[in-house]
C-alpha cells in the first residue's frame, strides 16, 4: 500500500465530525508546498472575565503575588 493510498484509507476511517480539521490541515500543508503562506485561524474557546486593565496591571499583580508568597514562607 502506498502512502497516498494509506492517507485515503485514513481519511475514509475518520468520523464525519473530525473531517473538517483534517482537511484544513491538509490544505495548509498543500499551500506550503505551493509556496503560499498559510493563513492563520485564531479560535477563541473561552470568554475572559478578568478586569479590563489586567494586561496593564500584570507587573503589579505579579509583585503583589510574590510579596504575599514571601510573607507566607517566612
Amino acid at each position: 500500500m502506498s502512502v497516498r493510498e494509506e492517507a485515503h484509507r485514513l481519511l475514509d476511517a475518520l468520523p464525519e465530525d473530525r473531517l473538517p480539521e483534517a482537511v484544513e490541515l491538509l490544505r495548509q500543508w498543500a499551500a506550503v508546498e505551493r509556496g503560499e503562506r498559510p493563513r492563520r485561524q485564531f479560535r477563541t474557546t473561552a470568554v475572559f472575565d478578568g478586569e479590563p486593565d489586567l494586561g496593564e496591571r500584570a507587573k503589579e499583580i505579579m509583585r503583589e503575588a510574590w510579596s504575599d508568597k514571601d510573607r507566607r514562607s517566612a
